[in-house]
């Protein structure tokens, strides 16, 4: 078996991880990625919206999903045809909240006798990080998912943030599947001024991580920007 090297090209693409409330804008971080890059939207939230006019202008193309067999049929697309990989620059994952539940409800009709719960929840996790880490690993994009929030608890009862998504096991893992992970929320900026932000790394009860080392503690949530930054486009 020939060894692949690591090169430079082979580590010059953006993948992260948007955490986030509803309402808060994460849909529309596609606004912050370069005019002139087209976008593959994969989307279960049932329309786009915030974003109509680029889906009118051709900025923005994808495919609506809603179940396993949705995903694993872009996934090949997106990872097998040639002209997708010269079409697109990046692909926009929104959200895996909604994906994962679709996916519960396909486990749940499959297994619908409850003494089959671990079995159902063992091929749904199984199923998830496949299509999550396939998704993530696709080369030739830079790749984005996007997740709800909630408020999670630890062993002293102690209120944090994690990943709205189904399956223990797969909530807890989820962030560490992502070099970058990012939660998007309301604060103020050093002039008292309202405005959203990147969290990028661990603070108070928010998630985040960074391990480019490139990135301030709150940023800008500008998707072009923070690819930049990240990978020193600008140097």
């Amino acid at each position: 078996m020939a060894l692949k090297p690591i090169t430079i090209e082979t580590n010059s693409r953006f993948c992260c991880l948007v955490i986030g409330p509803a309402g808060i804008g994460k849909t529309s971080l596609i606004r912050t990625i370069p005019e002139g890059d087209r976008v593959c939207v994969v989307s279960a939230e049932a329309g786009l919206l915030c974003v109509r006019d680029l889906v009118k202008n051709g900025r923005i193309e994808g495919y609506e999903v809603g179940s396993f067999q949705d995903m694993a049929e872009v996934f090949t697309f997106l990872n097998t045809n040639v002209e997708a990989k010269a079409r697109y620059r990046w692909v926009f994952v929104d959200s895996l909240t909604e994906i994962a539940a679709r996916a519960v409800e396909a486990m749940r009709a499959k297994y619908p006798d409850r003494k089959d719960s671990f079995p159902m929840w063992g091929e749904y996790g199984d199923k998830m990080t496949a299509l999550i880490k396939g998704f993530r690993d696709l080369t030739n994009y830079n790749v984005v998912f996007t997740c709800l929030d909630s408020i999670e608890k630890d062993d002293l009862n102690r209120r944090f943030v994690g990943p709205q998504i189904s399956g223990g096991a797969l909530k807890e893992r989820l962030p560490s599947y992502f070099d970058e992970v990012f939660y998007m929320t309301s604060l103020k900026d050093p002039n008292g001024q309202e405005g959203r932000f990147f969290v990028t790394q661990p603070y108070d009860r928010f998630p985040g991580k960074d391990r480019s080392g490139k990135l301030a503690l709150v940023e800008t949530p500008n998707l072009s920007m923070i690819k930049s930054k990240i990978l020193e486009e600008n140097a």
